[in-house]
């Protein structure tokens, strides 16, 4: 019996995989708009802000301005003349300019210095400028305070100002005395850490899922075709039971889409740097209860409709709002409650959590046991309802 049924899966699945607009739909699409997606929601603000600053003093305090601008990731500093930071500026080419003007040494020994700043007031992001630069400005003067109390004082060992100064601001490294952290914190109820996934790997995790349907409920369609030609019908004539037809078809959809996801996957993972294999047992769990839980879905649906016109216009219908409900396409954790608990009602929406959890999250093994035991319910009850209702003829 397990040969018969391992012999209509393969055929199955080989039916479905040797149309080449069926694989280029069904894998080429997803890789198109994982790459598309990603560089969208992504390449914005992998870049870093070029912030022009002018150098007019030339001395270590002024080149201690600029290291420390170039020191924060998200900042890149473009060395140039003050006519120039001005036209780039005024231009609304740079949000922000840093300018440290000459006298600025001596300003610091004179507890006198200022740095400038020409700031683009329709520019948000000026505002995070001003804010470095005031934090380096409050570094700086602490400093300069420290040294000139150390210098006026004679203590033995503290030399000049400018030795004193050094000798202070050693002190910020590698960490500042006093310092803030910051986390991102969203309204969402997620298991661990609150990192949403972005770019390339939201993408690989949501077009994954989604086409995911798009195969299951293709190779479904398939049993309809088979009925209305006739070919399931002829199938009851041979010696095979009823039921090893239906798992041989089911477990060939199973197959079918396994394969897609193991694509899918090996693509996100060696050509967008998508951490596919943080966890690799906890992966195929929760992609293999949803390639179930997709395999249930399709089947019974294409128990309940009568004809393959009726699957192919309600399967794009049903694959693209369970994408959209299940936050294949925006991470879920961006829309409101409401949405979060629809999120929760489809099978979409708690494989793409698990898989997020696990990918992007790095939760482990555990992450992934609700998921995979909501997903592992759903395939039961929908397999069962389509194995229920399926009619051969």
């Amino acid at each position: 019996m397990m040969r018969k049924i391992l012999a209509l899966a393969w055929l199955n699945a080989i039916q479905l995989l040797r149309n080449p607009a069926e694989i280029v739909g069904v894998i080429g699409l997803p890789i198109a708009l994982t790459m598309l997606f990603g560089s969208v929601f992504a390449g914005s603000s992998a870049k870093p802000m070029r912030i022009p600053f002018v150098d007019e003093d030339g001395s270590s305090y002024s080149a201690q301005v600029g290291n420390l601008l170039d020191a924060e990731e998200s900042f890149e500093i473009d060395a140039m003349t003050r006519a120039e930071a001005e036209s780039e500026v005024s231009a609304g080419d740079a949000a922000a300019a840093v300018i440290v003007p000459e006298g600025f040494a001596a300003g610091i020994k004179a507890a006198g210095a200022e740095i400038e700043l020409l700031r683009d007031p329709t520019s948000e992001n000026s505002f995070a400028v001003m804010a470095v630069v005031q934090g380096i400005a409050m570094r700086m003067s602490g400093d300069a305070e420290t040294a000139g109390i150390v210098v006026a004082a004679g203590l033995p060992g503290a030399g000049d100002f400018d030795r004193a100064y050094v000798q202070t601001d050693s002190r910020w490294e590698p960490k500042p005395p006093i310092y803030a952290e910051g986390q991102t914190v969203v309204a969402s109820d997620v298991r661990g850490d609150s990192v949403i996934a972005e770019g390339n790997t939201h993408s690989s995790i949501g077009f994954t899922v989604w086409f995911i349907l798009f195969m299951t409920f293709g190779s479904a369609g398939g049993i309809l075709e088979e009925r209305e030609q006739g070919t399931l019908r002829r199938l009851l004539v041979a010696p095979v039971s009823r039921a090893t037809i239906l798992a041989g078809k089911i477990l060939g959809t199973v197959l079918a889409a396994t394969a897609q996801a193991l694509i899918l996957v090996l693509v996100g993972a060696l050509f967008f740097g998508v951490p596919w294999g943080r966890d690799p047992l906890a992966v195929a769990l929760v992609l293999g209860t949803y390639v179930l839980a997709g395999t249930g879905l399709a089947v019974m649906v294409s128990a309940l409709v009568r004809t393959r016109d009726q699957m192919s216009g309600s399967s794009p219908l049903i694959g693209t709002g369970l994408a959209m409900l299940g936050g294949c396409l925006w991470p879920i954790e961006i829309v409101g409650p409401a949405m979060q608990f629809v999120a929760k009602l489809t099978p979409t929406g708690w494989a793409v959590a698990g898989l997020t959890d696990v990918v992007a999250r790095n939760q482990g093994l555990g992450s992934a046991v609700l998921p995979a035991a909501v997903l592992a319910g759903i395939a039961a009850v929908t397999i069962g309802i389509g194995v229920r209702f399926l009619r051969f003829e």
